[in-house]
């Protein structure tokens, strides 16, 4: 078996043969928070924060940044770790389908600023992991079908 099949093999993402890591980034502007809609499983359709897998010699702090930039078309600087959420996903045989490390940071936002977004109702730029997204008010993220790992997150950080 060559290297590039082996490599593959021990990469899935749907049962795995170790955990994956993800980065994720709290966008907050004013009271509400950038939530982006999922395309992908694990969660597909539900609501989620920006983020994505890390790449292979990236740093978590970097990774972060380029997938809010990937998803949202916002850059954003990462300032403090958010919080580590562990997603571990069963199926009905008690097999590990899913098994992430979630690695969260807050961020400030650099382009375009903060005021072209709050004075001009910002609408994200979806890319092919979201199928949409948008800021919502924290107090209105109950009404929205969030994953379980954001929703923990957001109770750890004591926002929802």
């Amino acid at each position: 078996m060559n290297s590039d099949k082996r490599k593959l093999l021990h990469d899935l993402r749907v049962y795995p043969v170790r955990p994956h890591v993800g980065v994720g980034t709290l966008i907050i502007l004013d009271d509400r928070l950038l939530l982006i809609k999922r395309k992908y499983d694990p969660d597909a359709g539900k609501w989620s924060i920006p983020g994505g897998h890390l790449e292979l010699g990236e740093t978590c702090v970097h990774g972060a940044e380029r997938e809010a930039l990937e998803e949202t078309g916002i850059k954003v600087k990462a300032t403090k770790l958010a919080g580590v959420i562990d997603k571990i996903e069963y199926d009905a045989q008690q097999k590990i389908k899913f098994h992430y490390v979630l690695i969260n940071y807050f961020t400030e936002i650099i382009q375009p600023s903060a005021k072209v977004i709050r004075e001009s109702d910002y609408q994200v730029n979806s890319s092919s992991d979201a199928l949409e997204g948008k800021f919502v008010h924290f107090e209105e993220i109950k009404n929205y079908t969030i994953t379980d790992s954001l929703k923990r997150l957001l109770q750890q950080l004591s926002l929802i």
